[in-house]
């Protein structure tokens, strides 16, 4: 009996196992984007570079991409200056109409009812300002009003500050943070040359690119304010994004003369390449629901 009862809990055991495993695999996605005939076109495959498959195939470049809170959906930029939200299962997609258009770079919130966007109403590529925009109700708030170019925002975790880019005529081009209401803004770097392609994990620690070294590279920027260089590469490295663990990071590099999307696990400093697209792939960004609310 004591025999019998070992073989069931190892077999229970294996089964979990296999579970999580799958659990994993399926739940555990990167949309990127790869260049396809004569656009850039939406593709979603595993973390580990498995079932690859390409989502979209509309006739215009697609140069933005978030995940929606579900993981089934995304949403898209376009060159020029639409959105839409994007089912990766079905593939079909729905025009989402702002109260203001031409925007590039808009980006999800955490609970899908919100987009920020970078946008200039003054007709100058030289003034953009962040915005965020409440979908439910077109509600639009301007979060920044400084000089310069303001860019590229990005949600932390909480839903309470939009990280962004911020370039105000100097030799720097660094990062920032807006209280979602408008009344708290902080430089998170200062003066470093040029900072682009932000990242946060899921508990806020931060991920960029950098040519403070020389070149582009991989930088991680923790709480206490400190920053590593994490990649170390003749190539560019660029657009990081973290995996739900804080233990990888996927980036696109130039590093074999084509952009492509590589994985790196941060303590082992294992590189992986996981896309092999000739012409090129590049702006991943990584989903992933917690194993323990499955199970």
């Amino acid at each position: 009996m004591n025999k019998l009862r070992h073989k069931l809990i190892i077999g229970l055991y294996l089964l979990l196992v296999l579970q999580c495993a799958n659990a994993e695999r399926v739940n555990n996605k990167i949309a990127y984007l790869a260049h396809v005939g004569n656009y850039w076109q939406v593709w979603v495959m595993n973390a580990d570079g498995s079932q690859q498959r390409q989502v979209t195939d509309s006739k215009y470049d697609k140069s933005r991409i978030s995940w929606y809170p579900d993981g089934v959906h995304l949403l898209i930029n376009d060159n020029n200056g639409n959105l839409y939200k994007l089912n990766i299962n079905t593939r079909e997609s729905v025009e989402i109409n702002l109260p203001i258009k031409g925007t590039l770079d808009a980006s999800v919130s955490p609970d899908g009812h919100y987009i920020a966007f970078s946008l200039s109403v003054a007709d100058s590529i030289d003034n953009n300002h962040i915005w965020i925009v409440n979908v439910d109700n077109n509600k639009l708030s301007k979060l920044t009003n400084m000089g310069g170019l303001q860019h590229e925002p990005v949600w932390s975790s909480n839903q309470q500050w939009i990280y962004f880019l911020s370039n105000t005529g100097s030799q720097s081009h660094d990062i920032l943070r807006v209280s979602i209401d408008g009344k708290i803004k902080e430089q998170i770097t200062s003066n470093n040359l040029y900072n682009f392609d932000i990242s946060l994990s899921k508990k806020d620690k931060l991920a960029y690119s950098s040519n403070i070294s020389g070149n582009y590279e991989i930088w991680i920027k923790q709480k206490n304010g400190n920053a590593s260089q994490l990649t170390f590469n003749e190539g560019i490295d660029s657009r990081p994004t973290w995996s739900e663990d804080e233990k990888s990071i996927v980036f696109e590099s130039f590093r074999k003369g084509t952009m492509n999307i590589y994985k790196m696990k941060i303590n082992e400093k294992q590189v992986q390449q996981l896309t092999f697209h000739k012409v090129g792939a590049r702006f991943p960004v990584w989903w992933s629901h917690s194993i323990e609310d499955k199970l």
